[in-house]
């Protein structure tokens, strides 16, 4: 730190201690101690800053009081150290010769034009970290519930029938018909999903921090695309439907907003809550695209003033329940639900291995790195009316009332 930074920065603690030592004398008890211990360790630090000045201005000093040396030449400086260590080389020759050091300057030296040049002189200073692009936040995981089994299928139980044939009769005379109520079970299969990645081992020799690199890497593509599906689904054989596919679309159901106004995001979030209430579910959470939300925040009067609507301001939310913002979304639609009713099964975790003896890879130098899981996402059919989605344009068409 320079001189000026140093003297400013010290200005800085002197008048931050002062202040702390007007609180120590403020409070009181437990609050006091915290403080008192504080203001010792601000103090102490403004000591060794003070120092750190004091040496500075000793050095300054110092330094117009010295006379600089004249520049030296090596072949000069060479020949000083060869005189002064004469009577050890001349010893080389004999049994008892000893080691001779000598100190010489380097030979780059700007009076005579003769530095060199080159892609690694000086050394050059290593920024740590990899420069990368960000990666979408995954957070399907973080929403719908989670179980953990050793089957290779769920089953569940579902009621296929239930009439009510509950009748208020007389004393005696029992109902025309009796209630029916019929079950039966389901199951869904346990899928993988595995990745791989063969790197050199020269690679891993040359690079120190290329494993740890490649493994994180492997396990955010993995986890990405684990969040994808479980939002979206798979369309292949070895897959299962995600919240989105599972999901019942928007049904207005004849439902509209108040005549002559004009439907906005608002209002189609509003209609689609209220599907999900109707279906006697509790819907939790929102899931948006980012810039869908970021126009609810800028909405307008006629004026063109903003409105700032207080369910956006600081924990975007309608209807006290959260909006969760991210690209996973496809700009332009939306997501309400009840996340309980969406439950991730896991049969085995995420399991990182690195192998040497996959195909030719002994004898190719590498090493292949897998990674495994496997799971299935369970949304039981009666519970698919917890989950609605659709586009904002489709569901405003449906609500508004010309």
């Amino acid at each position: 730190m320079e001189k000026k930074e140093l003297e400013s920065a010290l200005i800085e603690h002197k008048e931050a201690i002062e202040k702390m030592v007007e609180g120590v004398k403020e409070a009181s008890g437990k609050e006091k101690v915290e403080l008192q211990k504080s203001l010792d360790i601000a103090t102490e630090n403004m000591g060794i800053m003070q120092k750190q000045l004091d040496e500075i201005a000793t050095e300054q000093k110092t330094s117009k009081l010295t006379k600089k040396d004249d520049v030296v030449s090596f072949a000069q400086d060479l020949k000083k150290q060869i005189n002064a260590e004469i009577e050890s080389i001349k010893g080389m020759t004999k049994a008892h010769a000893k080691a001779v050091t000598m100190q010489v300057k380097s030979f780059l030296e700007t009076a005579n034009a003769s530095v060199t040049t080159g892609a690694l002189v000086p050394w050059p200073q290593l920024d740590a970290g990899i420069s990368k692009a960000p990666d979408r936040m995954p957070f399907i995981l973080d929403i719908v519930s989670k179980g953990i089994s050793n089957s290779l299928n769920i089953y569940w139980t579902i009621r296929k029938t239930r009439t009510d044939n509950s009748a208020f009769v007389a004393e005696g005379v029992a109902p025309t018909s009796q209630s029916v109520l019929g079950y039966a079970t389901t199951s869904q299969a346990m899928v993988n999903l595995s990745s791989f990645i063969k790197v050199s081992n020269n690679a891993m020799d040359d690079i120190d921090w290329l494993m740890s690199e490649v493994q994180t890497e492997l396990v955010t593509l993995h986890i990405l695309k684990l969040d994808a599906t479980l939002l979206s689904g798979t369309s292949g054989s070895e897959g299962y439907d995600g919240v989105l596919t599972a999901a019942t679309a928007f049904a207005a159901g004849g439902d509209t907003v108040a005549a002559g106004a004009t439907a906005n995001d608002y209002d189609a979030l509003m209609f689609a809550i209220n599907q999900v209430r109707v279906a006697n579910f509790n819907p939790n959470y929102i899931v948006l695209h980012p810039s869908d939300v970021r126009d609810m925040k800028l909405e307008r009067d006629d004026n063109g003033a903003y409105m700032i609507p207080p369910y956006m301001q600081v924990n975007p939310a309608v209807d006290g329940i959260r909006i969760i913002s991210n690209t996973g979304m496809t700009k332009g639609t939306y997501l309400v639900g009840d996340f309980t009713k969406a439950k991730y099964w896991t049969r085995k975790d995420m399991e990182l291995r690195i192998w040497e003896q996959n195909e030719t890879d002994a004898v190719a130098q590498l090493k292949t790195i897998t990674l495994y899981t496997r799971g299935t996402l369970v949304i039981k059919t009666t519970d698919k009316l917890a989950f609605v989605t659709d586009t904002f344009a489709a569901t405003k068409t449906e609500i508004s009332n010309p």
